[in-house]
């Protein structure tokens, strides 16, 4: 029994070291980004971007010194994931915007208010000259149409 427990000890040493051996090296690089968004709603998000690099060194398994190496190199896909999405509102900012909003339109009114009444005092200013000009027009008339003593009338042509 002894000898059958020792033969097979012996057995998986010697297959474990004929195997071939390997050294990992895992090299991580991960980039953090924030990137805030604000108007009313403050949107800020964190990124994270791994790019990870896989160097792996074969060795032949044998128990000779100085043997030559192999070395693999497999580099990853750059991944991105999200680790914090938050969306939070401004209030500061919306009452400001508010304000801002309210302001405009008030200025907005004043100045239609200003428009108007520039137009109506324009239109009076025109409404004046015209009846000014009717009445110069027919005091023209009078006296064209009055003609002195011993001339006749014009006669209208048909």
């Amino acid at each position: 029994m002894k000898k059958v427990l020792y033969s097979i000890i012996t057995v998986l040493f010697v297959t474990f070291s004929v195997n071939a051996q390997e050294n990992k090296n895992v090299q991580k690089e991960t980039v953090t980004k924030k990137v805030t968004v604000k108007d009313t709603k403050v949107d800020t998000k964190v990124v994270q971007e791994v790019k990870e690099d896989n160097e792996v060194v074969k060795v032949e398994g044998t128990t000779e010194e100085d043997q030559n190496s192999k070395v693999v190199t497999s580099k990853s896909d750059n991944t991105e994931k999200v680790v914090a999405d938050n969306v939070s509102i401004d209030a500061g900012n919306a009452e400001k915007m508010q304000e801002n909003m309210n302001r405009k339109s008030e200025e907005l009114k004043a100045s239609i208010a200003a428009q108007k009444a520039k137009a109506e005092k324009e239109r009076q200013m025109l409404q004046e000259k015209k009846m000014e000009m009717q009445k110069k027009l027919e005091k023209r008339r009078m006296e064209l149409e009055s003609r002195p003593e011993g001339m006749s009338r014009l006669k209208k042509d048909d």
